[in-house]
Parts: C-alpha cells; structure tokens; sequence
C-alpha cells in the first residue's frame, strides 16, 4: 500500500513521470493528494523493518530507516518512532534518562535483527523463512499493542517472535528445521538451551532470563494469562531483543547494541525485567 501515492504519478504522469534532477514538480503533488486520501498509504511504509520501543505501558511503534551509505552523525530516536522532534520523544519517555536508554537500545536491537537477517539472506533459505516469520510477528505486536484495549491475545505473536527466532538460528546453524515439529518445537527454553550450547555467544544469559518470563503461550490460546499491559509491554521489548541476539551470533558486523554497551550513557543496558 506504501508504493501506491508514486505508483499513481507513474501512471498519471507516463512520459512526464521524472524524479532527481530536472524533477517534475506534479510528482510530489500527486502523492501528497494521494496520501491525505488515503492515510493509510504512509502509515503502512516497513520501512527496513518494524519494531517497538516502550515507555513504562506506553508502546510505540518503530519503523527502521533504509539506510543508503554511511552515517556518522547522532543516531536520530525521534524519527524512527514517528516523533516531529526530539523534545517530544524526551516528553514521552516522560524525562527519564533509563527509558530513553531503552529506545536507543531498542533501535539497536531492531537495526541489528533486521539488517543481520538481511547480510546473511543467500545463507540458509529455511533459515531465512524463519526469521522473517518472526520479523512479520514482531511487526503485528508493534501494530497493534500502541492502542490495544486487551492484551491477552498479543501474546502469541511476542512468543512466536522468540520461538520461530531460536528456531532460524537453529536452522541456520545446521539443524533440520523438521526436528521442530509437535511439542518439542514449542520448548522455547530447550530452544535457548540447544543454540547456546550449539552457538555460544555473549549474550546468551539474558536470552535465557527472558525465555523464562514467558508465559505458557500455547494455554494462553485458549484462556487469558492475566498479565498486566505493563507486563506484556516489557515482554514485547524483550523478545525483540531475543531475535536480535539470535543474529548477532551469526552476522557480527552487525553489533550496534555492542557499541552502545560501552562508554557512557546509553549505556549500561537497563534490564527488561526490574
């Protein structure tokens, strides 16, 4: 749907359709009627990839820049999580240095799950399969947890980006991806187990923490797990992390968390559950 404002200047402007230099000024005029509308052409842009950032109960929804060339500026928070400016990402993180750490951090782990999926993606197609499975799951959390009234239900896909996350790093790795069939392939703590002892790396005893404070998910299909929205929206950053933490280990030019973890604030990375 976020292609549809320039596919319609294309079709109405044929042979005018020019963009860059010597760009026809009815091109923007075009996708500017089209957006206001049809707002939903803008809002559904994946941009490189959709993930959350969270604020106390508060969730918002991230959206990673495609990024062309390098950059060697400040890191932009505001933008991604579709703030007009700074002060009022600052506002909404309600003035509080260990929530905004945890945008950064969440940045971090959206940017690195993403585009580590992304440099490894002619390695493995099961594997990738899996990922971005778990990449689609984490954008319907992020969709919908900013305004949802009930929680209950959105805990499937926050397990599901865990579970099928273990899984690709898993398949990655060499295991068969029909191991995983019945009950065993919902054992999300043997999951964690297996890759940290098949793929050891450094952040596999938080991986293990927060597998632990998931909720039974396959019962919480058919009756409510009670979790509060705060609960559920602390899972949501953390397995977010857990798929990020599944990539590092195989693409490590792609540790931006690493850099954020040394030095002075943001780091230290504040715990998902304090």
């Amino acid at each position: 749907m976020h292609q549809r404002p320039f596919r319609a200047a294309v079709e109405l402007l044929g042979p005018g359709f020019r963009i860059g230099v010597g760009a026809n000024p009815e091109v923007k005029k075009i996708t500017d009627a089209y957006r206001a509308m049809l707002p939903e052409a803008q809002d559904s842009w994946p941009g490189m990839g959709i993930g959350l950032a969270v604020s106390m109960d508060r969730v918002r929804k991230m959206v990673l820049p495609v990024v062309f060339g390098s950059h060697n500026g400040p890191l932009d928070i505001a933008g991604p999580l579709a703030f007009d400016s700074p002060e009022d990402w600052w506002h909404w993180c309600r003035e509080d240095r260990a929530i905004a750490a945890e945008s950064y951090f969440a940045f971090a782990d959206l940017f690195d799950f993403a585009y580590g999926v992304d440099d490894v993606r002619d390695r493995e197609p099961q594997a990738q399969t899996l990922w971005r499975m778990a990449g689609s799951n984490l954008s319907d959390a992020a969709n919908a947890l900013p305004a949802a009234f009930g929680v209950d239900s959105l805990l499937q896909p926050i397990c599901m980006v865990a579970e099928l996350s273990l899984k690709a790093a898993l398949v990655f790795n060499g295991a068969d991806p029909n191991e995983f069939k019945g009950p065993k392939g919902h054992d999300v703590p043997g999951l964690a187990d297996r890759l940290s002892a098949e793929a050891p790396h450094r952040e596999d005893i938080k991986v293990a923490e927060i597998i632990r404070q998931l909720p039974p998910y396959v019962k919480s299909r058919y009756a409510p797990a009670g979790l509060t929205r705060l609960r559920v929206a602390r899972l949501a950053l953390a397995v977010q992390f857990v798929a990020a933490a599944t990539v590092r280990r195989f693409s490590r030019q792609r540790d931006l968390a690493s850099q954020m973890e040394t030095g002075g604030w943001p780091a230290p990375r504040p715990p998902f559950f304090p």
